[in-house]
C-alpha cells in the first residue's frame, strides 16, 4: 500500500513534465524559426570565433538599411571606394547589391584577402573556388561568417547547380535552420531563415578565418 502511494505521484510528475515539454516544443514550432537561438554548430579556436563574430556584428550594423529611402547608399559607396573595382564596374544605387553588401563587410573589416570583393554572385563563387574555399554540398552545416549562395529559381532540383542569383552571410544555425543576414533582401538589409539542405542553396564559401 505504501508503495502505491509513491508510485501514483511519480507518474503524475512524469506525465506533467512530458506535457510541459510537448507544449514548449509546439510553442516554438508555432513561433517560427526566427525565435530559435542561433549560434556555432561546432567549436572553433577563440581567435577564429572572434573574427567570425566581428563579420556578423559589422553586417548587423547595416540591418534595416533600405533602397527605398536611400539608407543603403553608404554600403554601395564603401564598395565603390575600394580599389581595384571588380570588373572595373562602379555599382549603381539601383543595381542588385547582395554581393556588394558581402564585399562591403569585407572591406570594412579589411578582410578582402579572404573574402574577395565582387558585385556578382557567380563571379564571387569563382573567386572562392580559385582560393579552394568553396563547398558544393547543400547539406553542409555552416558556421557564423560563412557565406551562403542561392539559386532562387532552383527549387525544382535536388542539388541546385544553376547560376547563383543571391548571397548572404550566415549568422548561425539551430534545429535544422540557418539564419542569414543579406543585403538586397527585398531591397533591404534583413534576416532570412533557410532550412539546411534547402533546394535553393547553391553552396557555401568558407573564408579562411
Amino acid at each position: 500500500m505504501e508503495k502505491k502511494k509513491w508510485i501514483i505521484p511519480a507518474i503524475v510528475v512524469i506525465v506533467a513534465t512530458a506535457l510541459t515539454v510537448a507544449v514548449l516544443w509546439i510553442g516554438i514550432a508555432q513561433l517560427g524559426p526566427e525565435h530559435l537561438e542561433y549560434g556555432f554548430a561546432r567549436t572553433v579556436p577563440p581567435e577564429e570565433e572572434a573574427l567570425r563574430r566581428s563579420v556578423i556584428e559589422t553586417a548587423e550594423r547595416w540591418l534595416g538599411s533600405k533602397e527605398a529611402d536611400g539608407s543603403h547608399r553608404p554600403i554601395i559607396d564603401l564598395y565603390n571606394s575600394h580599389t581595384p573595382l571588380a570588373q572595373g564596374y562602379e555599382v549603381q544605387y539601383d543595381d542588385d547589391w547582395c554581393a556588394t553588401f558581402v564585399s562591403a563587410v569585407a572591406i570594412e573589416l579589411e578582410l578582402t584577402d579572404i573574402i574577395p570583393t565582387e558585385c556578382g554572385c557567380q563571379r564571387q563563387i569563382g573567386l572562392f573556388q580559385d582560393m579552394g574555399c568553396w563547398v558544393e554540398d547543400d547539406a553542409y552545416i555552416p558556421l557564423p561568417g560563412d557565406i551562403i549562395y542561392y539559386c532562387m529559381d532552383g527549387s525544382d532540383e535536388e542539388d541546385c547547380t544553376k547560376w547563383s542569383d543571391h548571397v548572404g552571410i550566415v549568422v548561425g544555425t539551430a534545429d535544422g535552420y540557418i539564419k542569414v543576414i543579406e543585403g538586397n533582401a527585398s531591397d533591404d538589409v534583413a534576416y532570412r531563415y533557410v532550412q539546411i539542405d534547402a533546394p535553393t542553396i547553391r553552396g557555401f564559401a568558407i573564408p579562411d578565418y
